[in-house]
């Protein structure tokens, strides 16, 4: 028997400031964004969370479900055709 796991997914917002030393004027003027090398201070008073989703976490020893398989894999057949189609072409 399989013990079932779930993950918890949140969303949220923070505050921060971003540092970063540059070589030259040139350089720091065409930095977008900071790189790995800068240091990030976080506003810990404005970090909010909300919620998102919690979903099942498959283990090692679960056996697949019916349905599982993915349903755009197999051929797709038109079963019927639409009224509407039928009496254009009637008129």
């Amino acid at each position: 028997m399989s013990i079932r796991k779930f993950e918890k997914f949140w969303s949220g917002s923070v505050s921060f400031t971003a540092h970063e030393n540059f070589k030259d004027l040139d350089s720091a003027i065409g930095a977008n964004a900071p790189s790995n090398a800068a240091k990030i201070i976080v506003d810990e008073k404005t970090l909010s969370y909300d919620f998102n989703r919690i979903k099942e976490v498959k283990t090692d020893g679960d056996v697949s479900r019916p349905g599982a398989t993915n349903p755009g894999k197999g051929k797709g057949e038109k079963v019927s055709e639409r009224k509407d189609q039928q009496t254009k072409k009637e008129k």
